[in-house]
Parts: structure tokens; C-alpha cells; sequence
């Protein structure tokens, strides 16, 4: 067979042939966006309401507080059973899920900002059939959805 009567391997010829002359043909990596921690975001006033909550749920929790941030600012897939059980209390203590851990977008919805409104709505778009054995396992796959589908504005307090 000749490269001319295949076409896939005429592409693949000429890729490398680009690598061999010099372009970069390194696999590429993908980078992920930073969080936005700026005075305006997260909100403060959601913050402010938050932050009690969260110091509850560290207590009931033992989840370490540098954990929450880590997964809030960097790495989505910790697989930390105290972190899981934390985003559920939270959950829980803000009253947006149910004894079954179902989500319930509208009392979500009241924590948040009416600006911020439809970010939280992209981000969560995805984000609708949690799976998890339990209900921290659920907690944890709602955020782990919501940071993945948009890493700019998730948060985790």
C-alpha cells in the first residue's frame, strides 16, 4: 500500500515529521484552571454564613481542615471517608438534602447570591445523578461533579 492511498497514514507521517523537525510534540497535559479566591469570590456574606457550619461539621467530622482545602483549592479526588461525611454534614446542617441524601437544588439555591445564581446552575447542570453508597459517598460525588464541571468558582468551606 502507498502513503498516498491511505490517508491516515499520510497524517501520521506528517505528524512525525513535525516531532523529528522540531515542534513540540509532547503529550500534553492538561492544566487545571485556579480556583477565583478574590474579595468578591467566593461571596463573603455566603462565607460568613458558612464558616460556623463548617467549624461544626471539622468537630463532628474529624475531616483535618487543611483536607477542606485542599480539595476545595487543588485536588478533586481525595478519597478521604472523613472529607465525604464533612461535605454530607454540611449538607445536612444547611438543610439542602434529605435523609437519603437527595440534593434539592431550590434550598440550594437560597444560599447563594442572586449574582451568582447562574454559575451555580452551570456548575450543577451535570450534576444530577449522584451515585455513592451512602450518603456521604453521594455528598462527596456532588462535589466532586460540581468542582470538575466548573473548578473556577467551586468552593468548599
Amino acid at each position: 500500500m502507498l502513503v498516498q492511498d491511505s490517508p491516515l497514514l499520510l497524517l501520521v507521517l506528517l505528524l512525525v515529521t513535525q516531532c523529528l523537525d522540531g515542534a513540540d510534540c509532547s503529550t500534553t497535559t492538561t492544566q487545571r484552571p485556579a480556583p477565583r479566591r478574590d474579595g468578591q469570590y467566593p461571596p463573603p456574606e455566603t462565607l460568613a454564613f458558612l464558616r460556623p457550619l463548617g467549624k461544626l461539621c471539622l468537630e463532628e467530622t474529624g475531616v483535618s481542615p487543611e483536607a477542606v482545602k485542599r480539595f476545595s483549592d487543588a485536588d478533586p479526588f481525595d478519597d478521604n471517608r472523613a472529607l465525604k461525611c464533612y461535605m454530607d454534614c454540611m449538607f445536612r446542617v444547611t438543610n439542602v438534602t434529605d435523609d437519603r441524601g437527595e440534593l434539592h437544588m431550590g434550598k440550594l439555591l437560597e444560599h447563594v447570591p442572586t449574582e451568582f445564581e447562574d454559575i451555580a446552575l452551570r456548575m450543577g447542570v451535570r450534576c444530577t445523578r449522584p451515585k455513592g453508597k451512602d450518603v456521604c459517598e453521594r455528598a462527596f460525588w456532588f462535589h466532586k461533579c460540581w468542582k470538575t464541571s466548573d473548578p473556577v468558582h467551586y468552593y468548599l468551606v
